[in-house]
């Protein structure tokens, strides 16, 4: 015979059971089943760990570019305050040549007009 057989009262209710006789069933399609429903269970139990295990990973892979952006942020923010910084000693730089070109051009007028009184 394919697989167990047991004895199982009732098992078969077209069939008539006397005193101490029970129908015999063959119960191989239910310990496949039950053997399947085992694997099927052990995967699904490995696929969670799985699943658990890569959503841990992509957290801290998150975490990871979360810090390295941060980082970058600071950074930058830092080298924008010296870019500023920069500008402004460059502005006041230039304001300081624009005054002293405008100081140099009355300079030159005058010395220019003093030149043409003398009649050279």
């Amino acid at each position: 015979m394919d697989g167990f057989v047991y004895n199982l009262p009732g098992a078969n209710p077209n069939q008539q059971v006397s005193n101490n006789q029970v129908p015999l069933v063959n119960l191989s399609a239910t310990s496949d089943e039950s053997n399947r429903s085992a694997e099927d269970d052990e995967k699904k139990r490995r696929r969670k760990v799985s699943n658990r295990e890569s959503a841990r990973r992509s957290r801290m892979r998150k975490r990871r570019h979360l810090n390295e952006l941060w980082s970058m942020l600071l950074h930058l923010i830092n080298e924008n305050k010296c870019l500023v910084d920069e500008l402004s000693r460059a502005n006041e730089g230039y304001e300081n040549v624009v005054e002293e070109n405008k100081k140099l051009r009355e300079e030159n007028s005058k010395l220019g007009k003093m030149i043409g009184e003398i009649g050279f």
